[in-house]
């Protein structure tokens, strides 16, 4: 696209595209993300539910067959 940038003709299409693409980026990386967080209202765990997290994890250790 930016070859095609210096162009009279083709120009304005160029600069369109070079800045859709660089604002899609964008906001697929920063915005898309926190909408996510927002709609799911995900939050960081307390350190009591780490706790019981790994306090399960621990039981759940696979025996060897004998």
């Amino acid at each position: 696209m930016i070859p095609i940038a210096r162009e009279v003709f083709w120009g304005p299409m160029a600069y369109a595209m070079i800045g859709g693409i660089i604002i899609a980026t964008l906001l697929t990386l920063l915005f898309l993300p926190a909408l996510y967080v927002a709609w799911y209202r995900i939050k960081e765990p307390t350190d009591e539910q780490r706790q019981q997290a790994a306090d399960k994890d621990e039981g759940e250790h696979a025996q060897p067959a004998h």
